[in-house]
Formats: C-alpha cells, structure tokens, sequence
C-alpha cells in the first residue's frame, strides 16, 4: 500500500546536483546545522532545542495532510542539502523508506524521532503466537522455500481484497500448486478452494497466513514459499500497528525531544550545554501542557467530543477523553454507515453540541454529521502542519496545544 515514486530510478542523476553543496557543507564551517523536518511538531522542536545553530523547516506546505503527502522531486533535492532530516519513524509519513533509501549515500543525518516509542495498540511480541506445536508449513520445515510471491501490503483495511502472485519457474509450470492459508491463532493450514494456480485472491483477515505449495510428479510436496502474514490495520489504533500521533502527548512528546535533542549534540558537541539547557524550557513546557489538560479534564461535565479522524487516543488514555471518530487514525478511511449510525445516536444521547475539525483536514461527512445533529464547529489543531493564519500569527507548538485545551474547554462542557 506505499506510493511508488516514479522519479525514484532517474533520482541519482538530480542528486548529484547537490555534490557540490555535500563538500562545501562538509568541508567548510559547519556552526549551524540545516534541518529539514515532516511534522511541523518537529520542526518547532528542532527549532526550540537549536536556537541559534540550527536551522529548521518543515517540508510540508501550509495545512498538509501528513497521511496523504507526497514530497516533490524538488522536496527531496532540498532534503539532500541539508545536514539533517528528521521524521517521526512511527508509520506516520508513508514516504520515509523512499527518503532513507534516496538519503542513504548523501551527507545527511536521518532521525526517526519517535522509533522507540511504544504505540498506542501496538502488537508487542508477547501477543504474537509462539507455539512449537503450531506447524511452520503444511509439511514441515523441510520443503525448500523456492517461490517468490509478489503483491503483499505493508497493511490492509477491512474489506480490502488481497492479491497474491507467484513466480513460479518454467520448469515447473506444469506441475500441481495449491495455496493454503491459516489463523496466526490456529494450529493447522487449510486448503484454499477456488484459487488461480499462481494468483491467490480473496477478502483481507487479520493475522491470516497465506503460502503456495507446488507438487512433483508424484504428488509430493517439491517446493513452496514463504508464509506471508496478512495484517489489518484500520488505522484505530488496535490493528497491532499502533497509533502515530505521539507528537500530541505532550509527555511522549518529551522523548522526541530529548532524541532531537542527542542528535543535535552528537553533530555539534560543542554546543551541548545550550542543547541541554534548551531541552529542558522544553520540557519544562510539555509538563505545564500536561498540567493543564489534566485540569481542563477534571473540570469537564462530559469527556465525548467528535472529531474529524482519530488522531487523539492518546488524550484517551492520558486524560480519558472519548473520541468519537468519523475517519480513522488516517483520514484516508471512510466510515460506514453504521459507524456514521453510531456516532449520530451517541451524539445525541450525550448532548453533544460540537463537531471538531482540523485546519489540514477537509470532511465533507463530518459536515453532514454536524448538520443532523444541529452542531457548532470548533478547530483542533493535530500539529501535523501549521495553517497559514497560524503561520503569520507565529504560533507555535505550545501556543497551538493551548489554543486545543481552549477549544476542549468549549467541547466538553454543557452550556448553560
């Protein structure tokens, strides 16, 4: 499911462009560092944590959709003259393994600022299955793995179908194939009926294995493939892929800093006691953020709200508020009828008197939501990008949280 670049193969030959620069860069002074960020959460971090030797700038454009962005050719020539890149490295950006791989050979720093958080929803390895009863293959272990099977996902949403193809060599055109698949939490592969002899498609399950079995002569199994593993991942945060929004707690948010921040000093070691004096306003500042969700939570009459797509389990689990979602974790994912059923009967049943938007998320359906069921709107701003008013305002991070705990202020409390 990850966009393909179609620049990709001819971009050595626009990045030697940037030759120049990388020697220049490397060669002569290097007292201030150029960044280059994808959140705008990043880059006021960056910016915070740098002061006066860094440089940063986030590559998305005014009120980007951090889900469905897709850098430039030019985006990425900028990118490969700078001295660092950071991104979130928690699923978020679907173009990150191009970046790596285009950056892989340039002079740059590559962060994932978040890769070692633990997610919301994410599957740990304890939940995985892990049974020496539970066959590997349908006939052991001893069968070489021969076939290479193409069109598998990173991730798959319900209903989505799944298309697998084999490669399977000339010499063995001729003979038997069969496809079987397997639950990750059962013991025994099955037969899939209705299969192409190299094409296996069908509806997507979670954790469902699929593999290919070719026969010899004999009807023994001679060679298969590998087991690939359907994963569903409907961007709720209980797929086992985890929620990527963690740049909106303002503790996790910490963590991400403090990684920025190591980075900073490792390039610049020099300026460490500015980094690590800077770090800590920081911080400082996410534990007073904190704080105050904390009271604006406690003091609330009701903690549902609506929002235009789920972006803010992790106030959920911190604060205990109630999203109520129309799009999931990635406002790419429609709703069903019966989700858009839901959210209008528990609206009402709670009183719900607003609809939230965002400044980067345009949704036609929350609109409808909030026209049945005679709602004001209010704006949260999800830090993925900065809209072009609060640009010119020069908002920052924390002046954005504030302006979120304003507007839940109104959103979680009855009128009178």
């Amino acid at each position: 499911m990850k966009n393909s670049y179609v620049f990709f193969l001819g971009f050595a030959v626009i990045l030697t462009a940037c030759m120049d620069h990388q020697q220049q860069s490397t060669e002569g002074s290097n007292d201030v560092l150029e960044v280059s960020t994808t959140l705008f959460a990043l880059e006021d971090f960056a910016k915070k944590i740098g002061g006066e030797f860094v440089v940063a700038e986030s590559i998305y454009p005014p009120n980007a959709d951090a889900h469905t962005f897709e850098p430039s050719s030019t985006d990425f020539v900028k990118l490969a003259e700078q001295d660092v890149f950071i991104y979130s490295g928690v699923g978020l950006e679907p173009f990150a393994d191009t970046v790596e791989d285009v950056l892989d050979d340039e002079n740059v720093y590559v962060i994932a600022a978040g890769e070692h958080i633990p997610l919301r929803g994410e599957r740990s390895d304890e939940d995985s299955v892990d049974n020496p009863d539970v066959e590997s293959h349908p006939y052991g272990d001893d069968i070489p793995e021969e076939i290479a099977v193409e069109g598998v996902a990173d991730h798959y949403h319900t209903g989505d179908t799944v298309v697998i193809t084999a490669e399977i060599e000339e010499a063995l055109q001729s003979n038997q194939s069969q496809w079987y698949t397997r639950n990750h939490t059962h013991h025994q592969w099955e037969a899939a009926k209705g299969q192409d002899r190299t094409k296996f498609e069908a509806e997507a399950r979670d954790g469902q294995e699929i593999m290919l079995v070719i026969y010899d002569d004999n009807l023994e199994p001679y060679v298969q493939s590998s087991p690939v593993e359907i994963v569903i991942d409907d961007h709720d945060g209980t797929s086992g892929l985890g929620d990527p929004h963690v740049f909106l707690d303002p503790i996790l948010s910490i963590e991400i800093a403090e990684n920025i921040k190591e980075v900073f000093i490792e390039l610049l070691p020099e300026e460490r006691e500015t980094f690590e004096r800077n770090f800590e306003k920081v911080k400082t500042e996410l534990e007073k953020i904190d704080e105050e969700f904390r009271q604006t939570f406690a003091k609330a009459d009701h903690h549902q709200i609506i929002v235009s797509h789920a972006a803010y389990g992790y106030w959920e689990e911190r604060y205990g508020l109630e999203q109520l979602s129309v799009h999931g974790l990635s406002t790419t994912q429609e709703p069903s009828q019966a989700d858009l059923v839901e959210i209008v009967e528990v609206a009402s049943e709670n009183n719900i008197q607003y609809v939230t938007f965002e400044n980067n998320v345009s949704s036609t359906i929350s609109e409808v939501i909030q026209s049945e069921i005679g709602a004001e709107s209010l704006i949260l701003r999800n830090m993925e990008s900065i809209s072009e008013e609060d640009l010119e305002n020069e908002e920052d991070y924390f002046s954005m949280m504030r302006m979120n705990i304003d507007t839940l202020e109104i959103a979680l409390n009855d009128d009178e």
